[in-house]
């Protein structure tokens, strides 16, 4: 990794060390990330479009720039480092428009402040939302995923390291924060991402069949893709430049809409929704195996098969077990104890043998002075 421009502050208080260790990688991420989204100057209208309509679908964890900016993310990703540090934003998606490559978008995801891998689409076709009718969902609802491709090209999701890291940015792009369980009838958004040239309503067939079998037979079970996918950095040691060969890619977003079937299970029909992309795969950057290591780092679980361990105990050398207690310094004097009746008596007894032995005292002091006043009478 490559050294930042400015060092990072030290924490003067705490607060400002609970703000740092906030910004820091976590082993879970259980927020949605944040994404700055962002163009350089001269692009063209399809990328303005585009911007504008995938800002809407990651809102309200989207961070728009309204001026434009000099980048290159491939040549230098300073500035990048810069806003990721700045704004705490781990995603860019940044619109760009050159001769040689026109109506461009980079997608980049950042580790520790510093960009980790880029991925470089062109726009061949754009949709806006406001060309399809209807009731749109929710902003910052969380989509359902579905990944699909033509018959030639059925196993390049899992296969070709391109689409491995094209999806996997995906779902890490559009990921809310995490549950515990997902509701069938919370879902008011699905993504459909195809592989090759397919007739639209044959996608949406497809998502409706995947999205009533994820349902199950009591409306439970899979129905979001795995965060990371299964993209590997290690098959992909070298940086695949614009491929023409490679096939389109369809982004196809469509409002879930719930029917009364008769049936545990809803009857599920699909609606556009909009926006609607055709992608073309161009540049990418995968990370370095060391931080990708890094970023996947996972808690390690503890085993539950071996003996518990128990502090402040240890074994001699005969086998016994010998525990150590600490106990703070206590004030006896101001000790609490239980009185007792028995207790009572006892004191009292000895308050009157006291009183006693002082009045025999003072008798035979007074005897003794009398025995002397007699003495000194007869010697005069």
């Amino acid at each position: 990794m490559s050294t930042p421009l400015v060092a990072p502050a030290k924490p003067k208080n705490a607060r400002s060390k609970r703000a740092a260790d906030a910004r820091a990688p976590q082993l879970v991420e259980k927020e949605a990330k944040t994404a700055i989204i962002a163009r350089t100057t001269g692009i063209s209208e399809k990328v303005k479009v585009a911007l504008s309509e995938l800002n809407q679908l990651k809102k309200p964890n989207a961070i728009a720039f309204s001026k434009a900016n000099e980048v290159r993310p491939f040549e230098d990703p300073a500035s990048l480092n810069f806003w990721s540090s700045k704004n705490d934003a781990s995603l860019f998606l940044i619109g760009t428009h050159t001769k040689k490559r026109p109506h461009g978008l980079v997608w980049a995801r950042c580790f520790a402040g510093e960009v980790m891998e880029m991925l470089e689409v062109g726009i061949e076709e754009v949709m806006a939302m406001s060309n399809f009718k209807g009731i749109k969902s929710t902003a910052g609802s969380v989509p359902l995923f579905h990944f699909t491709a033509a018959e030639p090209h059925a196993n390049l999701w899992d296969s070709h390291p391109t689409f491995q890291q094209f999806k996997s940015i995906l779902l890490d792009f559009f990921r809310g924060n995490e549950l515990d369980g997902v509701s069938l009838k919370g879902l008011e958004r699905v993504i459909s991402v195809t592989i090759g040239d397919r007739p639209e309503d044959d996608s949406a067939a497809s998502v409706e069949g995947a999205l009533s079998g994820a349902s199950g037979k009591n409306g439970k079970g899979k129905a979001v893709e795995s965060l990371i996918g299964s993209f590997n950095p290690a098959a992909a040691t070298q940086n695949y430049d614009e491929d023409k060969t490679h096939p389109l890619v369809h982004f196809r977003t469509y409002t879930v809409h719930f029917m009364r079937s008769g049936l545990p299970q809803p009857r599920v029909e699909l609606a556009p929704h909009g926006p609607h992309f055709s992608f073309s795969m161009r540049r990418t950057q995968a990370p370095t195996a060391e931080v990708w290591k890094q970023a996947m780092k996972k808690k390690e679980k503890k085993s539950s098969n071996g003996p518990k361990k128990s502090k402040n105990l240890d074994i001699d050398e005969m086998g016994n077990k010998i525990g150590h207690i600490h106990v703070g310094r206590q004030d006896l004097d101001k000790l609490q104890v239980r009185k007792f009746k028995g207790l009572k008596g006892n004191k009292r007894r000895a308050s009157d043998a006291g009183e006693s032995g002082a009045a025999s005292e003072g008798e035979g002091e007074a005897e003794s002075a009398a025995q002397e006043s007699k003495r000194a009478r007869k010697d005069e």
